[in-house]
């Protein structure tokens, strides 16, 4: 019976998701993993000196989440993946791991019901599996499995299980007691690299032991003794262990924008207060009913709570009406009954991994995050399972009881696999959004940036101006708009939102770079020129701003700034094409051969499946008589252009052909040239030369 617990747990944790496993890195994932240097680099140590998103952990531009084992994880899946990011293989590593966190929270749960059990020998039916197999498939779930980044949330509740396991061990009193609680510690500190809440498995384990030894320790003094050493040590290693990561931080907190928790900012103590609490109902309503999942719940999603007369306090009555009650139940009568005893465990496996999240030590970056409530869900799945249990012990309720548990397990199972193909690519996932939270900007500037990527220019204009509208300081969205006002040629418009955006946020190098490309556009090269110099004043080693600065410099026909300003963007990035080819072809067309020779080996070790540049490479090496090697790269060029590919491209090649004296070949391109452009004037007149 109880492997084929384990064995129906494992299969309800990953059969909701398995067909959803494949898609793309989306949201959060972008940042964390695909531009994260740590997952990539081959320097290993540089993890433990950077916060989760790559940047250095005491930087001001920090925001201070240090989980140098997750970000680990992600690179042996790099590893794996033959050093490729494969979105594919890291959702499945997350479904294996979140099966295996169901499967180890069965064995937590069943020593919980255990512990009680032996309190007054109550029989107890099966809460144990009702709460795992309730875990397994709840939808809310879904964001830390298959959003990747959520892998930190599923490994932390994995090491905190596991040292709540060895604490468990240590209160057995035999020769190991003690080699048990510090493992147990050690795992807690490892359980905060994963993700800072992990350390709150120490919390858990502090009220554990009271509730299981409450009465003991009124009759037996050597548990009391025994107890009060466990509380001891564990408090001050709690104490050691977030000092330490204080330390690690810098001693400096991390700064949140007004956008990312609106009620942390709120001047009004009413207001903060009310709203943080609005919130707390807001998080057990989606546990409870997971109708309404959405991956970002700030910047006007939840309204603040202004006024007295907000009809919304109802619900935080209610929330705290249901809190009353059922202390006033715990505390009624029979203090020692098991029910009660395994009610305040799972009380506490929900509020106090919920703790760091609260608002309450200090304020977090968010408003609701799904994957934040993955852990404290089990307390959850616990107090359910237990409302379960109270109903089957009334036999004429049980057949009943048991239809409604496996019609919840379906239902359940059926959002989880829905809202899995919402996580699939960030269409999907934007989309979902814009139903739950229409009023949140961040919402309408996701589905203006993935409305842009699939070509539908006036749909992510309408969606950007929407973002504004609802946060009218929204500069990313001034600055995304002004540059698809830039591509559709509209440069007075674009100006326009570069300048406002700028006036939002001065230290803004993005948008100096772009507003100083527009303002090129329009012939306006000094104004251009101390754009860029304000974009370089703010991030000093910005290899695109150098780039467009050389472009603008060859425009005003300065060859020696462009070179400098093109070495420049080579410096701080040694992989940028542009710049590279730029600076290749312009002193090809200068004359100045031996000097593009010199630096050619280099740029091609960098880029040696650039098109571009092979393109460039290739047309110096014709003029020189290499006539394989340039043939060589022509071809490759063409290849990795495809369907990119253009008139000119043919058309050199057959240049090429014309002085190697293969005619034959020359005649062939020349053609394929007019194929794709008939009116291309150099190919038609090399062509009627060819045929004299």
């Amino acid at each position: 019976m109880l492997f084929q617990q384990y064995g129906l747990i494992n299969w309800l944790s990953f059969f909701p998701l398995y067909f959803s496993t494949k898609g793309d890195f989306v949201f959060d994932d972008s940042e964390a993993i695909v531009n994260n240097k740590d997952v990539t680099s081959k320097v290993w140590s540089d993890t433990f000196y950077n916060d989760f998103w790559g940047t250095n952990i005491k930087s001001n531009l920090s925001h201070k989440s240090y989980r140098p084992l997750t970000t680990l994880s992600f690179r042996l899946n790099y590893i794996i993946s033959g050093e490729k990011l494969v979105a594919t293989h890291f959702k499945v590593t997350n479904s294996i791991c979140h099966t295996l966190c169901c499967i180890l929270l069965l064995y937590v749960y069943q020593i919980l019901v255990k512990r009680v059990q032996k309190c007054d020998n109550t029989c107890i039916i099966d809460i144990s599996f009702i709460a795992a197999a309730l875990f397994s498939v709840h939808p809310i779930h879904v964001e830390a499995i298959l959003g990747i980044v959520g892998r930190a949330d599923i490994l932390a509740t994995i090491t905190f299980l596991i040292s709540f396991i060895f604490y468990d061990k240590s209160m057995k009193y035999n020769n190991y007691t003690y080699i048990f609680l510090l493992t147990s510690v050690l795992l807690a500190g490892i359980a905060m690299l994963f993700k800072e809440y992990g350390i709150t498995v120490l919390g858990f384990c502090i009220v554990y032991d009271v509730i299981i030894n409450y009465g003991k320790m009124k009759r037996k003094t050597n548990i009391f003794k025994a107890t009060l050493i466990r509380i001891i040590i564990v408090f001050l290693a709690g104490i050691l262990l977030v000092n330490a990561r204080w330390k690690i931080m810098g001693r400096t907190k991390p700064e949140f924008k007004p956008s990312d928790n609106p009620a942390a900012f709120a001047n009004d103590t009413f207001t903060k207060v009310a709203t943080f609490h609005y919130v707390y109902f807001l998080n057990f309503l989606i546990l409870l009913w997971p109708q309404w999942l959405c991956y970002d719940w700030s910047m006007g999603c939840i309204q603040l709570i202004e006024s007295k007369t907000d009809f919304r306090i109802i619900f935080i009555i209610l929330l705290y009406l249901y809190g009353i009650l059922l202390i006033r139940t715990l505390l009624r009568s029979n203090k020692g009954k098991s029910s009660q005893k395994l009610v305040l465990l799972a009380v506490s496996l929900l509020i106090i991994p919920f703790l760091p999240a609260a608002n309450i030590l200090f304020p977090v970056g968010f408003v609701i995050a799904e994957r934040i409530l993955y852990l404290p869900s089990a307390g959850y799945c616990l107090l359910v399972s237990i409302g379960f249990n109270k109903i089957l012990n009334k036999k004429k309720y049980k057949n009943l009881t048991i239809l409604a548990f496996i019609l919840l397990i379906i239902l359940n199972s059926s959002k989880a696999w829905e809202r899995a193909l919402d996580w699939q690519n960030e269409y999907n996932l934007f989309m979902s959004g814009l139903k739950v939270c229409p009023l949140n900007a961040k919402v309408r500037y996701n589905v203006a940036k993935v409305a842009d990527a699939r070509q539908n220019a006036s749909w992510a204009l309408t969606e950007y101006l929407e973002a504004i509208r609802l946060y009218p300081e929204y500069y990313q969205a001034m600055n995304n708009l002004a540059n698809l006002l830039k591509k559709k040629k509209k440069f007075t418009k674009a100006e326009y939102y570069f300048k406002k955006a700028i006036s939002v946020k001065r230290d803004f190098p993005a948008a100096w770079m772009n507003l100083g490309i527009v303002l090129a556009k329009q012939k306006r090269y000094n104004e251009s020129l101390k754009a860029y110099k304000t974009a370089l004043y703010y991030r000093q080693q910005y290899s695109d701003c150098l780039y467009n600065m050389g472009n603008l410099y060859l425009e005003m026909n300065d060859t020696n700034e462009a070179r400098r300003s093109w070495s420049a963007a080579i410096s701080y990035n040694q992989k940028h094409k542009f710049a590279w080819t730029n600076l290749i072809a312009m002193l090809d067309n200068m004359g100045q051969t031996e000097r593009a020779l010199e630096i050619i080996p280099e740029a091609l070790s960098q880029l040696p499946n650039t098109p571009s540049l092979l393109f460039a490479v290739a047309n110096i090496y014709g003029k020189i008589n290499r006539f394989t090697e340039a043939e060589e790269l022509f071809k490759n060029a063409i290849k990795l252009f495809d369907v990119k590919v253009k008139a000119v491209h043919y058309a050199n090649l057959g240049v090429l052909y014309h002085r190697w004296k293969k005619i034959d070949l020359a005649r062939d391109m020349y053609k394929r040239a007019l194929q794709i452009d008939p009116t291309f004037k150099s190919a038609k007149k090399n062509l009627a030369l060819l045929d004299k």
